[in-house]
């Protein structure tokens, strides 16, 4: 389990303005070159881009289904846009 730090900036219509912790089960993680497409960030030895997005497609580094609670409200979110 993992904290998730959501960009200022970003729209809150799927992912809370809280920072939640989400579950993680590797130790593997995405290089996101364009900064500006990291929605959200994790840190866990460095900083790294854990939900990422571009126009309508997103993608998340962590296991939503098992993140409990906050991981089925994220899917939920996802299935209403």
């Amino acid at each position: 389990w993992n904290n998730v730090k959501i960009r200022e900036s970003f729209p809150k219509m799927i992912f809370s303005k809280e920072n939640k912790d989400f579950y993680f089960v590797h130790s593997y993680y995405f290089e996101c070159l364009n900064k500006k497409n990291i929605i959200g960030s994790t840190k866990y030895g460095l900083n790294f881009a854990s939900i990422i997005g571009k126009e309508n497609i997103y993608g998340v580094q962590f296991h939503p289904e098992k993140s409990s609670v906050q991981g089925l409200q994220l899917i939920k979110n996802f299935l209403s846009i």
